[in-house]
């Protein structure tokens, strides 16, 4: 039987959007798969306290991460798989970052 675990922020989506979210994650699987599958379908949602989740190691929101330091932790860290793998990177880093000195 197919489980689908889906994790979103508490109070942040609408009861109509969650219900929604269920309807096209069927939808979604059983067109990828076979239609058969649909009344195996298990969606679950659990929703996670503000405060008790987290990206890059900072947990969130964090407003001030999320506007100042996401976009160059995420290009920092393509310099560095691009040095690692020697794969180039196709488009410079943001318009006003600047790569970091190794």
């Amino acid at each position: 039987m197919p489980l689908i675990s889906v994790k979103i922020i508490k109070d942040f989506f609408t009861e109509e959007q969650k219900t929604a979210l269920v309807k096209d994650l069927t939808d979604a699987f059983c067109k990828s798969t076979i239609e058969a599958a649909r009344p195996y379908v298990y969606v679950m949602i659990e929703e996670v306290p503000q405060g008790k989740w987290g990206l890059g190691g900072h947990p969130l929101p964090d407003p001030d991460f999320l506007i100042n330091d996401l976009v160059p932790m995420f290009e920092d860290a393509a310099d560095a798989f691009s040095k690692a793998y020697g794969v180039p990177r196709r488009r410079p880093r943001g318009p006003d970052a600047e790569p970091k000195k190794s």
